[in-house]
This record gives structure tokens, C-alpha cells and sequence, in this order.
């Protein structure tokens, strides 16, 4: 959609906004900052929508339809419609507004024109966007009640957006397409001042043919910033290390090898927090240098993967000029996201634990986390194979993800996007390539009989790792139930 005809729409008083798969997660969060900003919001969604998006709409009061059909669309007389990029022709709303050529727009060219005139901070990489993106909201809300968006809920306030009347605004910047007929990763839309990058692998298989592929984007994404911009980004990662050094915008690294920016050293796992050091290259603080005395900060998160993600976190912040105790005691109050190594029960000696990972070193770091944090534990890993694109393309890696769990229950592969004839792999191959690597590795075809097995196997001491995003993200609460 071109800009200035958007713009005019959003100038209209009381325009209506109508968002066709409003029960997406990024896509909840946007309709409720639009209501925030006075526009009239409506929506639709497939016949059912999950906590944690229906929790948020339902507590904003943000009105929504189920099931979609063409007459709903027309009826709602918005003056925008605004597509999930998981929605096409075939829905029938969509469809509609296609054929009746009427204003359409893709999330995050929405929401770049709700925060042109705010310091907008993007957070890009394959893993660890949604923590990264969260922890800087958490923490700008807090220093400067500055605004967010994250494709997850924050626990600490049970939402997964915040609009405040502060100079930034942080945004989960998504590679993943725009709308079904605009291929362009979401993050370009943000147009970052700030761009922090947490990683770079291979992802979305089905949009992008290659890393090379995937690499451009974020090659033309540094080339589209302002001079007077700013790169923090993972130095460990040698494929971002070295998409940052064709850059002549300002950067700052951090990792964990010696000779970057801001590096954390000496992590320390422990059943309640994690806590690390940070050599800070930057630091005001004549005596700390003078003693190479590292800067001190704890978090709620588990695993090496969240220190990375706090580490992040606070080389922004401490580059924009923000002291290190405000940075750690809004560090520490943290709670984590729903759906991210989140705790749903612990319950006659068994633990269950809730998480989103899909991509193979997101399961492999989650995992590793929860032997870190329950180190004499039993560690049972329920995975739930997501797309039979990323499944196939990313199948050597994903067979050496489940080293840390002693029991994997694999479920069959939840298409999503994708349809039956899409399907070039089964589970029984992906189990084959798991075998390996792993100590047990069992087919549990759906939720019903994963229950039933978990509830006849599971013993005190016992924890469950349910790692799903499709027909399984409901597991963990049936199984609260009935252990």
C-alpha cells in the first residue's frame, strides 16, 4: 500500500481498523496499540483462539469474530483492513477485500506509521527475538516509559504490547513475509534506528531457498539504515560479524568470546536465577577498570541461550547511556514470556514446562537449559515437528537437538501454513534420524495418547519439556490435570 494513501486513513478520526487474523499473537498485540491510539478495532479468526492472544484481546476488550466468511468482512465498513501474512485467497475475508480492491496493509507497515515519531528499536535473528525484544520493552517501559510489540506474552504484565508516551519503541522484527502476496520480511517495514541482531541461521524454508537468501535480507536490512543509526549484534556469530563489518553504521558487539563490546563471563546457573558478569569495554567507571572489575547482573532465565539475550539487552541500554543498577533491578524483575521455558505446574514432585521452540538450536538450547537448571532430573522432551518444510530442510540438525533429554516423545508434524501435499516427511523419519542421538525416542500421535503415557510414566523429581506450536501448545495444562 502506498504510504501517503495510509497515512490519510490513519489521519481520519475514528477510523475503523479490521484485521483479518487477529488471533495471531504479533497480529493481537498490534489491534490492541491501535485501540490505544483511538482507532475503532475489529477482527476475525479461524474458529478457535489460543491463550495467550484470546487472554489480551478479551482483557482489552477488543471485538472478534470467529470463523471467517465474506459478508463479515464487508459488514465491518472499516476503512483498513489489515492481513496476518499466514492468511490468503483462500480465506474468504481476504479474498473479498482483494477483489473489491479495498485499503489493505500487512502488520508492520501499520505499525511503522503508529511509531514514526518515536526511536525505533529492532530486534532481528533467528532465535531469541521474542526474549531480546521483551527485555528491552520490559526495560524501556520502565526507564522511560517507552512502548513495545513482541510476538509473546510478558508475564510480568500479562500482555504482550505497552503504549507509553516515551522516546523509543521496541519491536520484534520478523524475517517471515509481510502479507501473502508481499515477500518482504516485516523487519524492513520497521525502518530501525537501532537494530539489534541476536543471531543467524537458515529459517523458513518455505520463503527462503538458502542461507545466502535469508543473508541478503538482513545484508540489505543494515544498508537500509540511517547513517545516524546504531548495530548492536552477537559477535559470536560470524555470519551476523561479518553482514555488520560491510556496514559503515555505527555497531557494538557482545557475546561471549574475549575482544567484543560487552562480553558476559563467569555464568552461574542456579535452581532460581543465573547470574554473570559483564566486561563492559564502554565503562565510565574509572575504579571497575582500574580493578577489571566486571559489571554484575542476575536474571530469573535459565539456560546460556537467555544470557545472550539479556547480554543484548543491556549493551542497548548501556549505549544509550543508561546506568547499570537501573538496568539490573529492572533486569532481575523480569518473569520471561508465555510459552518461553515457562513453568505451568509443579505438581506432586513433576515439573511441566510450556515453550515455543521449533528450529533446532532453539530445541537444543532449551533442553540444554532445563538440565541446567534441574540438573539431576529426569528430563522428558515432548516435540511437536513444525512444517514439513523446516522439518525436512533442517532434519540433521533437529536429530542432534535432544541430547539433554533422557525420554523424546515426537509427535506427528503440525503442517501449519502448509497442506497435505506439502508433506515430503513423515514423523517415523524424523524419529529414524533422532534415534542416533538420542537416549529413547517414542511416536505419540496425538495430544490424547501423550497424556496418556506421560500421566502412566511420569515420577517425582520428573520434568517435561512440551515443545509445540500447533495442535500440542495445549498439552502442558491438559497434563497439569491429570498428574
Amino acid at each position: 500500500m502506498i504510504q501517503k494513501e495510509l497515512e490519510q486513513i490513519l489521519s481520519k478520526d475514528g477510523a475503523k481498523l479490521y484485521f483479518i487474523g487477529i488471533g495471531g499473537i504479533a497480529m493481537s498485540a498490534a489491534a490492541n496499540l491501535a485501540r490505544d491510539f483511538g482507532y475503532q478495532v475489529a477482527g476475525s479468526d479461524s474458529q478457535t483462539i489460543y491463550p495467550p492472544a484470546k487472554d489480551v484481546l478479551i482483557q482489552n476488550q477488543v471485538e472478534y469474530f470467529t470463523g471467517y466468511n465474506a459478508e463479515q468482512a464487508a459488514g465491518s465498513e472499516a476503512d483498513l483492513f489489515v492481513l496476518s501474512a499466514g492468511e490468503g485467497l483462500d480465506n474468504p475475508e481476504v479474498k473479498h477485500v482483494v477483489e473489491k480492491d479495498l485499503p489493505r496493509v500487512g502488520l508492520a507497515q501499520l505499525l511503522y506509521e503508529l511509531s514514526k515519531d518515536k526511536l525505533r528499536i529492532v530486534v532481528a535473528g533467528t532465535h531469541g527475538k521474542s526474549t531480546t525484544a521483551a527485555l528491552l520493552g520490559h526495560l524501556v517501559k520502565n526507564l522511560d516509559n517507552s512502548s513495545f510489540v513482541v510476538g509473546a506474552v510478558l508475564q510480568n504484565y500479562q500482555s504482550n504490547f505497552h503504549s507509553g508516551s516515551g522516546h523509543y519503541f521496541v519491536f520484534e522484527g520478523d524475517e517471515y513475509k509481510e502479507q501473502f502476496d508481499d515477500p518482504t520480511p516485516k523487519f524492513h517495514y520497521y525502518k530501525p534506528d537501532i537494530l539489534v541482531l541476536t543471531n543467524l541461521e537458515y529459517d523458513h524454508p518455505d520463503q527462503f531457498a538458502s542461507l545466502d537468501d535469508l543473508q541478503n535480507e538482513f545484508r540489505q536490512l543494515l544498508s537500509d539504515m540511517p547513517e545516524d543509526g546504531l548495530i548492536v549484534y552477537n559477535g559470536d556469530n560470524a555470519d551476523l560479524a561479518r553482514l555488520v563489518h560491510e556496514s559503515n553504521v555505527a555497531s557494538i558487539s557482545f557475546g561471549l568470546e574475549s575482544g567484543l563490546d560487552f562480553v558476559a563471563r563467569d555464568i552461574q546457573p542456579g535452581p532460581q536465577f543465573t547470574n554473570f558478569g559483564v566486561a563492559n569495554k564502554f565503562s565510565k567507571d574509572s575504579i571497575a577498570k582500574l580493578l577489571e572489575k566486571d559489571e554484575e547482573y542476575q536474571i530469573q532465565l535459565p539456560g546460556k541461550f537467555n544470557v545472550y539475550n539479556a547480554l543484548a539487552a543491556i549493551a542497548t541500554l548501556r549505549t544509550l547511556g543508561f546506568g547499570r543498577e537501573d538496568i539490573a533491578l529492572d533486569l532481575v524483575s523480569f518473569l520471561g514470556l508465555k510459552r518461553r521455558f515457562e513453568i505451568i505446574a509443579q505438581k506432586n514432585g513433576i515439573t511441566i514446562i510450556d515453550d515455543y521452540a521449533h528450529h533446532p538450536t532453539a530445541v537444543k538450547e532449551t533442553l540444554a537449559a532445563a538440565r541446567a537448571r534441574y540438573p539431576e532430573a529426569k528430563i522428558w522432551a515432548v516435540f511437536e515437528p513444525h512444517t514439513y518444510s523446516r522439518t525436512r530442510a533442517l532434519l540433521a540438525e533437529l536429530a542432534k537437538a535432544f541430547t539433554d533429554a533422557d525420554e523424546v516423545l515426537i509427535s506427528e508434524i503440525y503442517p501449519a501454513r502448509e497442506s497435505a501435499k506439502d508433506a515430503n516427511i513423515s514423523s517415523q523419519q524424523v524419529i529414524s534420524a533422532i534415534k542416533p542421538y538420542a537416549k529413547s525416542v517414542t511416536l505419540v500421535p496425538n495430544k490424547a495418547e501423550a497424556v496418556t503415557l506421560l500421566k502412566k510414566a511420569l515420577k517425582p523429581g520428573d520434568v517435561v519439556v512440551i515443545m509445540a506450536v500447533g495442535s500440542f501448545n495445549r498439552l502442558a495444562y491438559e497434563l497439569k490435570d491429570v498428574i
